[in-house]
C-alpha cells in the first residue's frame, strides 16, 4: 500500500506537460496568457507545466529562430494559436501553419491544439476560412482541436478548455503511467540473472 502510494505521487509528479503559443496581436496575447494560467492551475502540482509565448512577428526573424520555433511547437504538448481579429486573413500564420503541419514531431501522443479565435462580432465567413486552416493542421499533426472565443466574458467560461484538457491529459497521464510500469522494476523483484 504504502509503496503504491509512493509510485503514484512519483508518477504524478514526473509527468511533464509543455505548452507553446503563437499571438497574433496584444489583445490574443492576454487571453493567451488566461489560456496557459487556466490549463497550468488545472493541472495542478501533478503535472510539471513549461510555456513558451511567441509573437507572429518573430516568424519574419531568421531562419534558425523560425526552425527552432517550429520544432518547439510540433513536440508541444498543448498548442496555443490565438488572434483577436478576423478582419484580416493573417497569410504569415497561414503559411507558418502548412510547415508546422509538416514537422515532424519529438512526442509520442497526439497533443491539443487550442485555437483563441477573435470576437463575437467577425463575419462567420472569416471564422470558417481561419478554423479550417487550424483543424487541417490538426489533423496533419494527429491532434485534438477546440476554438475559443476571445470577445467579452470569454474569460470568465473555463468549461469548455477545461472539459478538453482534461480528456487530453486523462490520455497522456495513461501513457504516461504504461511507460512508467515498463521502466520501473517492481518492489522486490529480482532483475535477470541475479543470484540469491
Amino acid at each position: 500500500m504504502h509503496a503504491e502510494t509512493l509510485a503514484k505521487q512519483e508518477v504524478e509528479t514526473n509527468a511533464k506537460l509543455h505548452l507553446f503559443s503563437l499571438y497574433v496581436d496584444f489583445e490574443a496575447a492576454i487571453c493567451t496568457r488566461w489560456a496557459i494560467g487556466t490549463i497550468t492551475k488545472r493541472v495542478g502540482l501533478h503535472w510539471k507545466t513549461s510555456s513558451e509565448m511567441w509573437a507572429l512577428d518573430f516568424l519574419q526573424t531568421n531562419q534558425p529562430l523560425r526552425r527552432m520555433m517550429l520544432q518547439g511547437a510540433a513536440d508541444a504538448d498543448v498548442l496555443i494559436i490565438a488572434l483577436s481579429s478576423l478582419a484580416q486573413r493573417e497569410s504569415k500564420l497561414i503559411e507558418w501553419l502548412d510547415a508546422l503541419a509538416n514537422q515532424k514531431a519529438e512526442r509520442s501522443d497526439s497533443g491539443l491544439f487550442i485555437g483563441l479565435l477573435g470576437d463575437e462580432d467577425q463575419e462567420a465567413g472569416e471564422l470558417e476560412w481561419t478554423v479550417k486552416h487550424f483543424i487541417r493542421c490538426a489533423q496533419k499533426m494527429g491532434r485534438d482541436f477546440i476554438w475559443h472565443w476571445l470577445g467579452r466574458g470569454a474569460v470568465n467560461d473555463t468549461a469548455c478548455l477545461n472539459d478538453s484538457v482534461d480528456k487530453y491529459l486523462s490520455r497522456k497521464q495513461s501513457r504516461f503511467n504504461m511507460a512508467w510500469m515498463q521502466e520501473t522494476p517492481l518492489v522486490g523483484q529480482m532483475s535477470v540473472g541475479a543470484r540469491v
